[in-house]
């Protein structure tokens, strides 16, 4: 089925997606499309051609810009620091006008053209935003918050407007207006910056690979750019760099960390015949490989396309808002006119008809509604960051309390991230394991490797320091070490390394690098990782909860199974790639099962992007924290014990939040309508009930872990 990518400029919330995806659905020939708020992109699925330009004049139709996306396009950068410069002005601009309304109303005899001139650029141009994205809604014939808002904003800027030019300096409401498009416009910076992050995760994606290349030209080795690299390209990757493609390994030996792609933990030998990833590093030798997937077509682009797929924004309370909003406006719009036409018919009297008419709608304004969702974030997101919790949206909140299965990465999330060793096996009983390790020790101090700097720690720990002085050390590229010492061969390196050195034994200790003395192995070092303090008792109440904690890692699956037993996780799965990951999350969601991931690394960001609640810790890949609904900000596992008790308790006050201006709103209109409040006592009324919801927020920060 022919698909169609378009860029879409415009969008802000999930109704926006929603007028999107509609629109284009219209279009005869139009199988399916879906909008991805994240990265501001549509992918059309049709059933027979449609020009793009039928598809960009759909789009546009709604409000919103629309272009044909050009191959290998970037990711969109998100406009915050403007918005935050608009949020800026807007709430230096407010602060006098509330200030000069609420504490010091008869200060000056021409304060209320102060206020005015003050809320003016605010009701104007820092809600321009605002007024693009309610004519969108209006074009596309439904209402949204943006409506809502700005119809009381109007109601009131235009009432006070109109009282001062008539000569009353009294009771206006300038500071309602201001007050709430400020208010709105955080609520957008918020939405902004987390929509920010979900671009700039893609973004380190692209920076991961190398710009240039080392390829062969048919004579030499010469600098190249990355997109000039075709499939059966010759490449030479140094000690050091990153792979720039999918290949083969055609000549030479090296150990490569593919712990940010695939999250095994410790480095895998690569020699001829060996395939290899793009955006893996080489940690020592140097490789000469063959491109067999370029661009689009390597596991790194897979990653970065099921982020992309997967990463959208579906907050349902928002949506909530939106789907009353849309019923609501028209609604109070009708109350508003009823209202007018009834007064005016029993007073005979514009005036006497207009005061309730615009007391209706101020009422109706949602400052409480557009607030109870912002400030709960901020209370909420600062008492989370207080217990080492970034949090990054509203759906991560919500979704918290839904989670049934709990998916958790290995490698870097539940151990320290490095390795260590496990234990030394020795081939005889009469071969002394600490003898092997002086030795060992006196040959790794020629090499960098990060196995080799495990086995030196462990020397350290157990108190080794009198290594034989060996001075004939010759280290060979992504092998091992050998030497000369007292008329013997000393080697230390891979089972392959020893074979190729022509070591052939049949029974081999258990171990990742073997120790060899001329033409013997003698032992070998296991290696393993050291879990994070507390893990088990933390992962023993995730349980406690009704959730259940599942292991997941690219790890080899029998060290993936030891240490699930070490830290009494029952279900685990090893050998895991990005996209078993992501599938695996996919597996539990189609049982109906709601899946919050815990991971740490670039080889964790499809699952994570994949499951209803993300969770990656700080210290990992920037893509797995920008993709991620929630940081951790330690490596304290009892931290995410944090993060889901905290999620719970800003969900119930967002929820209450919400309830309490629906209510207020419910309430306030018909007593509005029946001239029980005047515009002065609506205002009052408003921002009482934004006062509750505030304060009710404020609870947040005094909640205990």
């Amino acid at each position: 089925m022919p698909r169609v990518r378009l860029k879409i400029r415009g969008m802000t919330c999930a109704a926006c997606v929603r007028r999107v995806e509609k629109a284009l659905a219209r279009v005869p020939g139009v199988e399916s499309a879906l909008v991805n708020l994240a990265t501001e992109e549509a992918e059309v699925a049709l059933k027979e051609p449609v020009a793009p330009e039928v598809l960009i004049e759909a789009v546009q139709k709604t409000g919103y810009a629309a272009e044909l996306e050009a191959p290998e396009t970037a990711p969109a950068t998100h406009e915050t620091p403007y918005t935050l410069q608009r949020l800026l002005w807007s709430a230096a601009l407010t602060l006098p006008v509330f200030l000069l309304s609420m504490v010091f109303p008869n200060l000056w005899r021409y304060q209320g053209w102060l206020l005015w001139a003050l809320t003016t650029p605010v009701q104007f141009w820092a809600a321009a935003p605002l007024y693009r994205a309610a004519w969108g809604a209006l074009k596309a014939r439904s209402a949204n918050m943006e409506v809502l808002v700005l119809m009381g904003t109007l109601a009131a800027y235009a009432y006070s407007t109109v009282l001062l030019m008539g000569g009353r300096t009294h009771h206006l409401y300038f500071e309602t207006s201001a007050v709430i498009i400020t208010l709105v416009l955080f609520g957008r910076y918020l939405e902004g910056r987390a929509l920010g992050s979900a671009r700039s995760a893609l973004e380190s994606l692209y920076r991961l690979l190398p710009h240039s290349v080392t390829r062969w030209d048919g004579e030499t080795y010469r600098q190249a750019p990355l997109s000039a690299v075709q499939v059966g390209d010759r490449l030479m990757v140094r000690t050091g760099e990153r792979i720039p493609v999918d290949g083969v390994v055609l000549e030479g030996r090296g150990w490569v960390d593919e712990s940010t792609i695939t999250g095994e933990s410790l480095p895998r030998e690569c020699v001829a015949g060996d395939t290899v990833l793009s955006g893996s590093l080489l940690t020592d030798g140097v490789l000469h490989i063959q491109a067999q997937a370029v661009g689009e077509a390597t596991m790194l682009a897979q990653i970065a396309r099921a982020v992309e797929q997967a990463q959208t924004e579906k907050a349902q309370i928002q949506r909530l808002a939106d789907k009353i909003a849309s019923i609501f406006v028209p609604v109070v719009v009708a109350i508003a006119l009823f209202t007018f036409v009834g007064w005016w018919l029993a007073t005979r009297s514009v005036a006497q008809a207009l005061i309730p008419a615009v007391s209706v709608l101020v009422i109706a304004c949602p400052c409480a509604l557009g607030l109870a969702v912002p400030i709960a974030l901020l209370t909420g997101s600062t008492r989370m960051a207080r217990a080492g919790v970034l949090l990054k949206g509203i759906h991560a909140v919500e979704r918290v309390r839904q989670v049934e299965v709990l998916i958790l990465d290995k490698t870097g999330t539940l151990t320290m991230g490095h390795p260590r060793v496990k234990a030394i096996h020795s081939v005889h009983p009469d071969v002394d394991p600490l003898a092997v390790l002086r030795f060992a020790c006196a040959l790794e101090q020629a090499t960098r490797h990060p196995l080799a700097e495990a086995i030196l720690e462990y020397a350290r720990q157990q108190g080794v320091h009198d290594f034989p002085e060996i001075k004939e050390v010759r280290t060979v590229p992504g092998g091992g070490v050998e030497a000369l010492w007292e008329g013997h061969i000393l080697r230390i390196g891979s089972a392959r390394f020893l074979w190729e050195a022509g070591i052939e034994q049949e029974t081999l200790p258990k171990g990742t690098v073997f120790f060899a003395v001329d033409n013997t192995i003698y032992a070998g070092f296991e290696f393993t990782e050291t879990p994070l303090p507390g893990v088990a008792e933390v992962i023993r109440q995730i349980q406690q909860m009704g959730i259940e904690v599942v292991l997941c890692s690219g790890d080899q699956p029998a060290a993936v199974e030891s240490f699930a037993r070490m830290v009494g996780i029952h279900r685990w799965y090893g050998g895991q790639l990005p996209t078993d990951k992501a599938h695996l999350v996919k597996q539990f969601q189609s049982q109906g099962r709601k899946v919050a991931f815990v991971g740490d690394g670039i080889n964790d960001a499809p699952a994570l992007a994949q499951a209803d609640l993300s969770i990656a810790v700080a210290t990992g890949t920037q893509i797995a924290t920008d993709t991620a609904d929630m940081v951790l900000l330690n490596r304290d596992l009892r931290t995410l014990l944090n993060a889901l008790r905290l999620s719970q308790a800003v969900y119930g006050v967002i929820r209450q939040n919400l309830f309490f201006a629906f209510v207020y709103n419910t309430l306030g209109i018909p007593l509005a309508a029946l001239g029980y409040l005047n515009p002065m006592i609506a205002a009052l009324a408003m921002s009482m009930s934004s006062v509750s919801v505030v304060s009710n927020a404020l609870r947040l920060l005094r909640w205990r872990v």
